[in-house]
């Protein structure tokens, strides 16, 4: 149950001199025994100034000094509110958001630079951020994780430098949580969605490339999916769409069903967590990879996952652009997801079956993510995806129907 924001933030801005005028519903994720709930809140202070603070409840306990912990009145319990860059997960994010303490932090480790311009390349609250540094002696991205995490990150980007994978390298860590890494060359594969839509070597060129993941000599898991989450990402695509409820469940339990024999057996070292915008490629020869980021994840798992994981954001990709006008790309996003699951399917045939479960979690868990902002956008894409669940469930297979246009078997109809 989401909190009672009207009165939990407001009272968490008390006495700060800044007053609360709205909030909006931004997103929501699991955070130790509950919830973060994420708001973008609008705020006005004692001068007239406004602004829009992104802010988290957490209802898990994470808290420190930068916290304020109220109580939520729909419960009766305690909960943590915190502000970006604030976030008691990252104690180093606020550090590196100013410029000054990022010049003086890179020549710290040996790489000064001048006039540094900061920005936000990637946030997941509570467990990583990104933030791009452009600077005229050179571009560096600062990578800001849980500090635990540092020492595991950086023998993964060994090995898979070892291994010959195009990832950056890590030019320099510290135990508090950061980590600064080089810029790779190209562009994200997204980018160019019009260009390799249809270029079959690109295809060729990600599967080669998950082959060659396979290569990695580790021994951990990788890190927990949308398929290992199912029972989180129900019950929270439930409560955001009560009404679709019995529908939820349905699929949810056809996946279940159809997955519940795999076997140790078919493992591999995978990505994790892929998607095209993991994936960077020459920008003249777009269909050649030159790039992967966030390995973070990688370890043993489900090969097919990470199949399902690309389908499925190229499908969520589709209908973004598609709701922004430019059905173009919409298409082109559609197009890719049939080619990377015909490919998969062609190239292992014993597997068929999995790639629709794969797919369909993976679909629902970003249902989840569009449902739980409560807007009217978010409401219509969440039930989009949930009929692109029920049509990648459909089929064991992709196919070309018989008046010969090609269909997305992982995307609604439009």
């Amino acid at each position: 149950m989401w909190p009672n924001h009207e009165r939990v933030i407001p009272q968490a801005f008390a006495g700060s001199g800044t007053s609360v005028v709205a909030a909006r519903a931004h997103s929501v994720e699991p955070s130790g025994n509950g919830y973060l709930y994420g708001y973008e809140v609008d705020t006005v202070d004692r001068t007239g100034q406004r602004a829009t603070v992104l802010t988290y409840v957490d209802t898990g306990g994470a808290h420190d000094q930068n916290s304020a912990i109220v109580t939520d009145p729909a419960t009766g319990e305690p909960v943590s509110v915190w502000a970006y860059p604030n976030d008691p997960g990252l104690p180093v994010l606020p550090q590196v958001t100013y410029r000054d303490a990022v010049a003086e932090l890179l020549a710290g480790v040996g790489m000064p630079v001048t006039d540094p311009v900061l920005s936000v390349a990637a946030y997941r609250p509570g467990k990583r951020a990104v933030v791009r540094v452009d600077a005229p002696e050179r571009v560096l991205f600062l990578k800001i994780v849980r500090p635990h995490r540092v020492a595991p990150i950086v023998e993964t980007h060994e090995q898979f430098v070892a291994a010959g994978l195009p990832v950056p390298r890590v030019l320099s860590s510290r135990g508090d949580g950061l980590l600064v890494l080089e810029r790779i060359r190209g562009v994200p594969a997204g980018s160019r969605i019009t260009e390799i839509a249809d270029d079959p070597r690109f295809v060729a060129s990600l599967a080669a490339l998950t082959g060659r993941i396979a290569t990695v000599p580790m021994t951990q898991q990788a890190r927990a999916d949308a398929m290992d989450h199912a029972d989180w990402h129900r019950r929270t695509l439930v409560a955001a769409l009560p009404q679709d409820a019995a529908e939820v469940d349905e699929l949810y339990d056809a996946i279940g069903r159809r997955s519940v024999g795999w076997g140790a057996a078919t493992k591999q070292v995978v990505h994790g967590d892929l998607h095209l915008e993991q994936v960077f490629v020459d920008e003249d020869e777009p269909w050649r990879i030159s790039g992967l980021l966030d390995i973070d994840t990688a370890g043993w798992g489900f090969p097919v996952r990470d199949v399902g994981a690309v389908v499925a954001h190229l499908v969520v990709t589709g209908l973004w652009h598609r709701s922004r006008g430019d059905a173009e790309r919409g298409a082109a996003a559609e197009r890719l997801a049939d080619a990377v699951a015909r490919d998969w399917v062609a190239r292992n045939p014993g597997e068929a079956d999995r790639i629709g479960p794969a797919i369909g979690a993976q679909l629902l868990a970003h249902a989840g993510g569009q449902a739980t902002t409560g807007s009217e956008n978010g409401i219509r894409t969440a039930r989009q995806l949930l009929a692109a669940t029920r049509a990648a469930l459909a089929e064991p297979t992709p196919t070309v129907p018989s008046d010969g246009v090609l269909r997305p078997r992982s995307a609604p109809q439009v």
